[in-house]
């Protein structure tokens, strides 16, 4: 239910009151013309005085009535309203001024309606209506007229004419069924309803105007909580791709240089030149990891283009270097490439790295002293099948292997629709064994 507005309704009763007035006021003046000047004013009264008394203000007030509740109430106020225009009608046979408060609600009606159907059957039945409570006016003021001319002749009989005489040349009953009668009506009741037409069509032009603004609004709203949507869900996938590769750089760097500075602890004192060796490995791999990581940190506020610490992603085409700096380290590692070097797409290539580093890492973390880590690349078509294998001691008891880093190798190859296994070999080492596809969607292939 639409809330109350004192405008609105203040508006609605200076209407009413308007109505009213333009209707009862004419009849008014000419009465007051006919007491002064009878000979002018008598011909004026019979066409605009009021003819209804005490019904006419009944159904004026339930008009009016209809008027004050349209904006809170338009059902209510179109029967109310149709129920004194049709009194109107029925008791005068014609349309006075005041009924135009039908079409406006009507108008009020059509505005409101929820549904095309309903408001066009409200339509067809106030014309239905109309029209009907016309006939019925026109039938009844007849009937009326029938009356009053058959009292007239009741002297001609006192003075000697016979019944039968009386009955020939008295008025005639009127036909209620009558052809031309209902020709009439239709004439006289064509301009009420092309107001009600009208009204209408103005009232459903604004429901469909308010209908289409409103879903232009919904659909703008929409748009922008998609859009709000999309960027949340873009800044969440760059967050967890910068943490899965912060966690490759840190993890894969602090691993190499813990196991860099325990062997330059260890040689310290018999060996000065390998200790020195092994510092200078940790002053290189800390300053790579920290150039990586000012690359990842720096990657949404720098232009590569401005900063030449910026280094490229690195690829498969890096693994002999990563692996060179493992095996600085201590760590044996044998790698071996299988199938013909295929054209891989920049995400594959990233991520390969990255799984083969993660994996390493992992190795040179839990393997133990001793362990031989072998990394196998085979080029099989249509797919790059990634696999790390070693004989050391696996995972401690109790690990699931599901760790930050085993998780973030997981989310990689289910973000290229890639297949992921994991676990322990026979002989008591690990095994993880990546199968990335080479024709994944939205990717760019890149040489390796």
């Amino acid at each position: 239910m639409p809330r109350f507005v004192p405008r609105h309704f203040l508006t609605d009763a200076t209407l009413a009151l308007v109505l009213v007035v333009l209707t009862v006021g004419p009849g008014l003046v000419m009465e007051f013309v006919a007491r002064t000047n009878p000979a002018a004013g008598k011909e004026y009264v019979e066409k605009m005085a009021l003819q209804g008394g005490r019904s006419w203000w009944v159904f004026a007030a339930l008009i009016v009535l209809g008027l004050l509740v349209r904006q809170q109430h338009p059902p209510l106020a179109l029967v109310l309203t149709g129920a004194g225009t049709f009194g109107h009608l029925f008791t005068d046979a014609r349309f006075q001024l005041l009924d135009l408060a039908l079409p406006l609600v009507l108008y009020t009606v059509a505005g409101v309606a929820r549904n095309r159907r309903v408001s066009l059957a409200v339509l067809a039945l106030a014309m239905l209506l109309t029209y009907a409570a016309m006939v019925g006016g026109r039938i009844y003021v007849e009937q009326q007229e029938f009356a009053r001319s058959g009292k007239q002749v009741v002297p001609e009989q006192v003075q000697g004419a016979s019944t039968k005489q009386v009955a020939r040349t008295g008025p005639r009953r009127p036909s209620v069924f009558s052809v031309g009668r209902l020709v009439t009506v239709g004439q006289a009741v064509t301009e009420l309803w092309l107001l009600l037409v009208a009204a209408f069509a103005v009232g459903d032009a604004m429901r469909s105007r308010r209908a289409h603004l409103a879903a232009v609004e919904q659909r703008t709203a929409d748009l922008a909580r998609e859009e709000r949507q999309r960027a949340a869900l873009a800044v969440a996938v760059e967050r967890a791709r910068i943490t899965r590769e912060l966690h490759d750089v840190v993890a894969h760097g602090i691993s190499v240089m813990v196991v860099q500075a325990q062997g330059a602890s260890a040689a310290l004192d018999r060996h000065p030149d390998r200790a020195a060796t092994a510092l200078q490995h940790v002053i290189t791999t800390g300053r790579a990891s920290l150039a990586e990581m000012r690359r990842l940190l720096a990657a949404g506020h720098t232009d590569p283009a401005e900063d030449a610490r910026l280094t490229p992603l690195p690829g498969l085409g890096a693994l002999p270097a990563l692996i060179d700096q493992l095996r600085s380290a201590g760590m044996r590692i044998e790698l071996h490439v299988d199938g013909v070097p295929a054209v891989v797409p920049a995400a594959v290539d990233l991520s390969a790295y990255r799984i083969a580093q993660e994996a390493l890492t992992n190795t040179l973390k839990h393997a133990g002293l001793g362990a031989v880590a072998v990394l196998r690349l085979a080029f099989e078509p249509g797919r790059l099948l990634l696999e790390v294998v070693d004989d050391g001691t696996g995972l401690a008891d109790g690990a699931d292997g599901r760790g930050n880093g085993l998780r973030g190798i997981a989310e990689r190859v289910a973000m290229l629709a890639g297949e992921l296994e994991i676990g322990r070999t026979e002989g008591g080492g690990f095994r993880l064994c990546a199968a990335l596809p080479l024709q994944a969607r939205g990717i760019t292939p890149v040489q390796p």
